[in-house]
């Protein structure tokens, strides 16, 4: 099927890098502002911004139609399965202009990953919609791509968007009146939410991050440390902290996503009424997001949703569906992960032994 493919596609060029050149970077950065689907996670930042742990390295990929105009970008996180045998990772990825480019790109970027020793592609590119969507999905299965069964699917596959058109009264007005409420409630509290005023303030948040993620047994890999947090919020975004009594119960960080406002990290201190701070930080994210022209803001999730997929009956999830939808969202489906052989028999072997060992790990910490 590759083969195939890369004969049908032999127009398309792929660059490969670990630090995109500046003339490049510059090139990339432009395409990407007329993408759709385009995502901090794909983005030729996110490396310097979210460095690797030891056992993971990136790549970047540009593909170029044969007149010089760039067809697609990625950004592949490579994990080693064995000796010079590797899975590509694409989270959220890669990036085209549209689904029907997607197709022309992935033979050649498919070809180029397996030169470099990878035996297994994955990807998600982070379109949205029930017939982009589809389309995307039709393509990956028509290039031989398999979608991962759901207790593999790392990234959720579906997220809650609030809109953010119209007035800030109207974007209040569209809030349930039960976080209307909540938002009172922590005012009377003596909660205060504000920016961060300098970097020295915002590091204050790292500790009250890093416990409130260990206490609920959630990795940090994919999060960017807080000063990278603070950086990427410079120039739209936003670093909310909430204050009771001087003292920091909790914090937001909302940044640019492609074309959306995106929540990057929710995190508070397990105490008393610093529960109810959660409203009010994402209520003045809202505001920002729409004082800065984004039109959607992104709740990087939608698990226990009505319209979501998948059943999540556990408290955690309930809680954190009750606490989203009160911001009244839309519900919309995102491309789940999928996996392209390019090396067999090593991606049978290997992606499967890996797949196996994670499924197991999970079940054991589930019992511990």
């Amino acid at each position: 099927m590759l083969q195939q493919l890369d004969t049908a596609n032999a127009g398309i060029r792929v660059s490969l890098d670990q630090v995109l050149p500046s003339a490049v970077r510059s090139k990339v950065e432009a395409f990407l502002q007329d993408c759709p689907p385009a995502t901090w996670l794909q983005s030729p930042g996110f490396t310097a911004c979210c460095p690797p742990s030891p056992r993971h390295r990136y790549l970047t990929l540009t593909a170029y139609y044969p007149d010089g105009r760039i067809a697609g970008f990625g950004v592949a996180r490579l994990t080693r399965l064995a000796p010079g045998r590797y899975l590509a990772n694409f989270r959220r990825g890669p990036v085209t202009g549209t689904p029907e480019a997607l197709a022309h790109i992935l033979p050649a970027f498919a070809a180029r990953l397996r030169r470099e020793g990878c035996c297994s592609m994955q990807l998600n590119p982070r379109w949205s919609g029930q017939q982009d969507v589809q389309r995307v999905c039709g393509g990956l299965e028509a290039a031989g791509a398999v979608r991962l069964p759901s207790d593999a699917q790392s990234q959720h596959a579906d997220t809650a968007l609030v809109g953010l058109n119209g007035s800030a009264e109207q974007l209040q007005s569209r809030l349930k009146q039960r976080c209307r409420r909540q938002i009172r409630k922590s005012q009377k509290a003596g909660i205060e939410v504000r920016p961060a005023a300098s970097l020295e303030e915002a590091l204050q948040f790292e500790p009250l991050m890093q416990a409130f993620f260990r206490a609920r047994g959630l990795g940090l890999e994919s999060v960017p440390p807080v000063a990278s947090q603070w950086q990427m919020t410079r120039g739209r975004g936003a670093f909310l902290l909430a204050w009771q009594a001087r003292r920091l119960v909790a914090g937001h960080v909302m940044i640019a996503d492609g074309s959306r406002a995106f929540w990057l990290v929710l995190a508070r201190c397990d105490e008393g009424s610093s529960a109810a701070a959660g409203y009010p930080l994402v209520w003045e994210a809202l505001k920002i997001a729409q004082a800065q022209g984004f039109a959607r803001y992104d709740m990087a999730g939608a698990a226990g949703l009505p319209g979501a997929g998948g059943a999540h009956t556990s408290r955690g999830s309930r809680n954190r569906a009750q606490f989203k939808s009160a911001f009244n969202p839309d519900v919309v489906p995102l491309v789940p992960a999928y996996v392209l052989p390019l090396r067999q028999p090593s991606h049978t072997l290997l992606f499967n032994l890996r797949h196996a060992y994670r499924r197991m790990r999970t079940r054991t910490e589930g019992h511990a």
